[in-house]
């Protein structure tokens, strides 16, 4: 069964829905810092595409055909390219910035993904991130805990209770201070490989 994310004319519906909302103002903050080489992780039907500067060299990878098609339409000279997270068709070190938008709740293994994305990353690179994760509130972590599994047939593999936050932490990467950020389940922040900045 395909889910909300899989159907890319519900996904978009949601998606602006939330962007009226305030989601705009973090995906804007997303792109605005990317710099240089970027790759964007599982960019969906492309709503950020149209955001980033004229100037960067922007690949974007997918999993989902239909999404790419959507995305090819809102961005006609994207380079789009058809891929996994968890297995990134790039060499060692060859992009400035990663940016992840709404992805890793969906990944089926993300300390895989986010291995392969440090292992894109030049040694100075960052991974710019903005997911949904477990509220840090015991009963509304406690409810999304119970409603994960139907929301994750639902949503077609979306889990909206993970702790994207320490996982990325985990993984080789460590989280900067500066423009991190979190209201609610929303998170979004800057991280780059190794040592504190």
């Amino acid at each position: 069964m395909r889910g909300v994310e899989q159907i890319p004319w519900m996904y978009d519906a949601m998606c602006a829905v939330m962007e009226w909302t305030g989601l705009s103002r973090w995906r804007e903050w997303l792109v605005k810092g990317a710099q240089g080489r970027t790759l964007e992780v599982g960019c969906g039907t492309g709503r950020n595409l149209p955001r980033y500067e004229s100037s960067l060299s922007v690949i974007a990878l997918e999993p989902d055909a239909d999404a790419l098609k959507k995305a090819k339409s809102r961005a006609p000279n994207a380079l789009l390219v058809r891929g996994s997270a968890e297995a990134l068709p790039f060499r060692d070190g060859a992009f400035d910035t990663v940016v992840s938008s709404l992805v890793f709740c969906s990944v089926p293994k993300p300390e895989l993904g986010l291995r392969e994305i440090g292992r894109v990353l030049t040694t100075e690179g960052q991974l710019r991130m903005l997911e949904h994760v477990r509220h840090e509130s015991k009963p509304i972590g406690w409810m999304q805990d119970v409603l994960q599994p139907a929301w994750t047939v639902v949503a077609g593999g979306c889990h909206p209770n993970r702790r994207t936050e320490a996982t990325v932490e985990a993984n080789g990467f460590v989280i900067s201070a500066e423009g991190r950020r979190g209201d609610g389940t929303m998170r979004r922040f800057v991280a780059h490989k190794g040592t504190p900045r």
